[in-house]
């Protein structure tokens, strides 16, 4: 028989072979998966992380990095030092948080392996490698991808202390150097540590208990120095200001998250469930350790949960990343009772068909994962030399200056100006409109790296109405480039489907509430390829017409309205001119198909202005 053969042969046929060659390739897999494509553009969350390292002091680390930030400071404090020693590249900032996440695969396999057996311990390890879930975020520099190595390593440690024969010193250190690492990482993988510690309390023998409790007070006193800071923390409303509460199904959507959003890879790890547990049905019975799977998963999504819906949304998928892995091994925890040679085959095709489905199904490395800072600057650099920085007014909305300042520095041209950085609605796009009112230059360029009220893209397309170039970054960030003036190089993405003139050329609105308008089915021109509808009107007013809107308003059969919009005329009109006022609806075919539109003019304050040419586009 060739020494191949053999190989092959002991690696179907010996469980211990196979753990001692499965374990390496999955790490291999890994750490490919994770090193590959380190220096895409930095997220808007380490971009506020690196900002705060930029400190002189430990001290200003504490107070103006991470003390008002809302997470433990952990992970701060270990960029203040790194990135000292090897700068801001995206490659050096980002390897050990990738190489974290190859650790958290290594002590899932052990810690897996010692609850239901090595092959569920290498299956749990080879879904970790190649999820999208672990991987992107173990591909940034943030806490979940160093969280999740010491979850995975308090998980370890703690089954180490409270079910090993003999307990041990340096068993119960390390189990309080992980759990406070956990407490230090991340507030979730803090209640993970805690969750397992209490869950200890009630497995705890005679002889373990001096070393479990004395781990448990250690880990406390190492975490007691920063007991104010989380104080502050508990104060501060962090993500639920922006964060939405978890709908009744949030926790199928996660778990379908968790499984590249895939049904494809739900359907396998539910069929290998039910498969090995139907394999096994006389042998499998359900032991501690699928009851610690169940809570160590489950509890800190109802926590979270109920504490987001009752208090203060704070559940995002991300959170979650420290307990996602007890859910997976419980899916394969029956897989030990499979015979040793279709469990070897299983690993080897999820070894294969796995990081393929991760990167040719899912396009991860090709996917648009966080707003883009980068890409943003070199394009607006671009721009900038291309037609003159001088000719084009620039304005960009982003949590700080900073951020695009980072990438902008290292492009041909340096940093660049904006006129304004912030566009969180109200006064701000009273200042973008009177910017663009005053405005000399024949471009206007707009970005944004986080979410812009809906009206910006009419208010400049108001005053610049053609399109040079515009990049979208899959919803997650844009730019884009506008001009005055129309040529064969500009376009105007607008097709009039219809004129509606109030009257044979202006009407007066003064003392008006309603204007004359368009009430009837939607514009069967707009089913040409066009997603949205585009209302625009001219108006000449001495004064700003206070309160004065320009509206969509789609009725279904009974009259009861399916949406409505209104656009501010205050935001477009420069008195003493004439001023183009636009408004963008795109309400979704299901509307667009089953309604009633009315377009009119709304002047509740009886304003005084005349309008003139409303018209329904299609864009």
């Amino acid at each position: 028989m060739k020494v191949s053969d053999r190989f092959l042969k002991n690696i179907l046929n010996d469980p211990d072979q196979q753990y001692r060659v499965f374990v390496p390739l999955i790490l291999l897999t890994a750490l490919l998966l994770r090193i590959t494509g380190l220096g895409f553009s930095y997220s808007n969350d380490e971009l506020s992380a690196l900002i705060r390292v930029r400190f002189d002091s430990f001290g200003e680390l504490v107070s103006g990095g991470f003390y008002v930030d809302g997470h433990p400071g952990g992970i701060q404090v270990f960029l203040y030092y790194w990135v000292k020693l090897f700068g801001m590249g995206e490659w050096a900032v980002r390897l050990p948080f990738a190489l974290a996440g190859v650790g958290a695969v290594y002590f899932a396999i052990r810690v897996f392996g010692q609850w239901f057996g090595k092959t569920t311990g290498l299956l749990t390890g080879t879904f970790l490698a190649f999820l999208e879930f672990p991987l992107v975020y173990s591909q940034i520099a943030r806490p979940y991808g160093a969280g999740l190595l010491f979850a995975m390593m308090m998980t370890h440690f703690w089954t180490r202390l409270l079910f090993d024969e003999k307990p041990r010193i340096s068993l119960a250190v390390a189990y309080a150097l992980s759990a406070a690492a956990c407490m230090y990482t991340h507030y979730f993988c803090f209640l993970l540590a805690l969750i397992a510690g209490f869950t200890g309390l009630f497995h705890i023998t005679r002889k373990s208990a001096p070393y479990y409790l004395g781990a448990g007070l250690g880990a406390a006193l190492l975490f007691s120095p920063h007991i104010y800071i989380t104080l502050n923390h508990l104060g501060i409303g962090g993500v639920g200001l922006w964060l939405a509460k978890p709908e009744n199904n949030w926790l199928l959507k996660h778990i379908l998250y968790i499984f590249n959003d895939s049904v494809v890879l739900v359907s396998f790890a539910i069929t290998v469930f039910l498969t090995s547990l139907f394999y096994s049905y006389r042998k499998a019975s359900f032991s501690r350790f699928h009851l610690f799977a169940l809570l160590f998963f489950l509890l800190p999504f109802l926590i979270g949960f109920f504490y987001s819906r009752m208090v203060n949304p704070v559940l995002q998928h991300s959170v979650l990343i420290f307990s996602f892995p007890f859910l997976v091994a419980f899916l394969f925890s029956f897989t030990a009772n499979l015979p040793s040679r279709p469990a070897a085959v299983l690993i080897l095709v999820l070894l294969v068909a796995g990081p393929l489905h991760t990167i040719g199904v899912n396009h991860y490395y090709r996917k648009q994962h966080f707003g883009e800072f980068k890409k943003t600057a070199i394009l607006i650099d671009q721009w900038n030399r291309q037609y003159g920085e001088g000719k084009i007014t620039r304005a960009i909305s982003v949590n700080n200056p900073w951020y695009i300042n980072f990438y902008s520095a290292q492009t041909p041209g340096g940093i660049t100006g904006f006129a304004q950085y912030e566009n969180r609605g109200g006064l701000h796009l009273d200042t973008l409109a009177r910017i663009l009112d005053t405005t000399s230059t024949p471009f206007f360029m707009y970005a944004w790296t986080k979410m812009v009220p809906a009206e910006t893209e009419d208010i400049i397309r108001a005053r610049f109405p053609y399109i040079i170039e515009k990049v979208d970054f899959e919803g997650l960030s844009a730019a884009t480039l506008y001009a005055r003036e129309g040529s064969s190089k500009r376009i105007s993405t607008a097709d009039t489907l219809l004129r509606i003139d109030l009257t044979a050329s202006e009407f007066d609105m003064s003392n008006t509430e309603f204007s004359p308008g368009y009430s009837g089915p939607v514009p069967a021109g707009r089913m040409a390829g066009k997603a949205s509808l585009v209302a625009s009107v001219e108006i000449y007013a001495d004064t700003i017409p206070a309160g004065a809107l320009l509206v969509f308003d789609f009725k279904n059969e009974q009259g009861e309205t399916l949406l409505w919009q209104g656009s501010r005329m205050e935001l477009f009109c420069k008195p003493g001119h004439w001023s183009k006022v636009r408004l963008t609806a795109g309400p979704g075919e299901e509307i667009l198909n089953n309604s009633q539109m009315k377009v009119y003019l709304w002047n509740p304050k009886k304003a005084r202005f005349t309008a003139r040419n409303l018209r329904i586009s299609g864009e």
